[in-house]
């Protein structure tokens, strides 16, 4: 495989948590999940997470390693009594900036180019590494998202970031929302881990101390995913 197989994006990072960049491989299409997507069959589900404590709080652009930490640590797909923490996610980031397109790498002593990565050198690092194995993406946007939800599954995410993002607002029946206004500061890979049917509305994770968990419409999610967004899933390695 050489760089022009491959969509990719590089984007001005205006946050020092923000690390995402787009690399869409076109063999990806071949392992699709495709879940049958049937509105009838969603329910409120929580996928729950086994999160260090205190709640990490991300400083630098790991953001790819961190979803894929929390990914790990979701019930049904994690490894019993180990909880990934922060130094899981830098390790994963590290090796996926070693496996993505882009010239230079960031250490996990803090050394190096810290340029970000992309949703798939994660997916591949976490192969590398032994803590996940196979990896599916889902095409179809915030409704194969929710569907994947309410099977149990906590699905990575990655998408533009707007300033909006940074300035969540009370959500009228508990919880923050978010809304992506403003301009675009980067990109950010974040998981999504539960649904709430009566406001239609998904729930995002990240690893940004007090500012962790929120709520986003499923329309404005699908308008992220439309935008040069991509989601997955991948087991991981238990034994």
């Amino acid at each position: 495989m050489t760089p022009t197989d491959l969509h990719v994006v590089t984007a001005p990072q205006l946050d020092p948590r923000l690390g995402r960049q787009v690399v869409h491989d076109p063999r990806s299409r071949g392992f699709a999940l495709a879940p049958k997507v049937d509105p009838a069959t969603w329910r409120t589900r929580t996928v729950r997470i086994y999160d260090p404590k205190p709640n990490p709080n991300q400083t630098h652009g790991n953001c790819t390693g961190c979803s894929k930490a929390i990914q790990f640590n979701s019930v049904g797909n994690r490894k019993a009594g180990r909880v990934l923490d922060m130094s899981d996610a830098d390790t994963i980031y590290a090796l996926a900036t070693t496996l993505d397109p882009w010239p230079g790498s960031w250490n996990v002593d803090g050394t190096g180019e810290d340029t970000g990565s992309s949703g798939l050198a994660a997916a591949q690092a976490a192969q590398k590494l032994g803590l996940g194995g196979e990896y599916r993406w889902l095409f179809g946007g915030a409704d194969e998202a929710v569907q994947a939800i309410v099977g149990g599954a906590a699905v990575s995410v990655g998408t533009w970031w707007y300033e909006g993002g940074f300035d969540p607002k009370p959500e009228p029946g508990g919880g923050v929302r978010i809304e992506m206004t403003g301009r675009k500061v980067g990109g950010h890979q974040w998981t999504l881990h539960r649904y709430d049917k009566r406001r239609d509305l998904v729930g995002g994770l990240c690893w940004w101390g007090d500012m962790s968990d929120f709520w986003i419409r499923r329309s404005h999610l699908a308008d992220l995913l439309a935008d040069d967004g991509d989601a997955h899933i991948q087991q991981a390695i238990v034994s």
